[in-house]
Formats: structure tokens, sequence, C-alpha cells
């Protein structure tokens, strides 16, 4: 770990970086053809994904996390990642590389799709909030009772195609 500061984007968590042994962007293609919500940016050399609430971005020679709890979390994201890229590597025979960008799916785009009752029973204060946290990953679809009601049974079978075909759970 090179530096670890607190977080920008949550004050109340850290950010913090650390340089890997090696450059592993030949393996990033690899992560990113296994991951399904990762995204790859070939240009830039980089792949970024979510773990709960945390960003993790992996560059060629560096990782970049941000919304980590505290140092021990940040410490087990670390280890988290150099399985991944040592597990990944093992396995790249198997894997079918990804070279290019998948399509990231907007919050506007799930919540057309919701009930817009803003009735917080997701433990959201709005729909739009909610959208914004399914798309983070830091919310799951089944918090939204209202989708689940006959009414809206239409609009759940949208939204499960569109969170399927983007890799989602």
């Amino acid at each position: 770990m090179t530096r670890i500061q607190p977080c920008t984007a949550d004050s109340g968590r850290m950010k913090f970086k650390a340089k890997f042994s090696r450059d592993v962007s030949e393996i990033l293609p690899y992560i990113n053809g296994r991951m399904q919500r990762a995204i790859y940016h070939k240009t830039a050399g980089t792949l970024t994904f979510h773990k709960e609430f945390r960003m993790i971005t992996i560059y060629p020679e560096k990782l970049a996390v941000s919304k980590v709890i505290n140092e021990t979390d940040a410490f087990e994201v670390i280890s988290l990642v150099q399985d991944l890229i040592n597990d990944t590597y093992e396995k790249r025979d198997e894997i079918e590389p990804l070279y290019e960008m998948r399509e990231r799916i907007s919050p506007i785009e799930v919540y057309k799709h919701l009930p817009k009752l803003n009735c917080k029973r997701c433990g959201e204060m709005a729909c739009m909030a909610f959208a914004s946290k399914i798309v983070s990953s830091a919310q799951n679809i089944k918090r939204c009772l209202p989708l689940y009601e006959e009414e809206y049974k239409g609009n759940l079978e949208k939204l499960d195609t569109i969170l399927q075909i983007l890799g989602y759970e």
C-alpha cells in the first residue's frame, strides 16, 4: 500500500493506492472476460469493478480503491484483487479474453421500469436513488417490493432482462 487517505466520495470511508510487484496489464482482458460487471478501458489500460460499495480500479502497475471502511478492509481488498489476478492468470487458457468495453447500464434505464412510488420500502429516499444504487451494486432489485406486485409484473420482467444481459444478478 502506497497511500491511504480520506475518501472524497464518502466522508466516512477511506481510499487507498497500492503498487503491484509487476505489470498486470496482460491479464486485464481475461479478468474482463471473466467478470461480467467489470468495465475494461483498453486505451487507458484499466479495469474497474465494484465489490459491494467499494470501487476498485486495476491499473497496469497499481491498484486504486475508494470507499473502504478502514485499513483492515483495505488489506482485505488487496488480498481479494491479488487472488483474482493470480487465479485468472492460472486459468487464462480456459478464459476467453474480452478486449471490448461493456455497455454500462444507466440509473435512468433502471428508473424507467421502477414503480416510481418513492415508498421508501427499499430503504432509499426515492426510486431514483434506488436505481442509482442498483447500478453501483449497493442495492438489490429484490428490495423493491412493489415490483413483485401483479400491477408491476411487466416492469419486473423488463428489468430482469436488462440486468441479466448486463451481468447483474
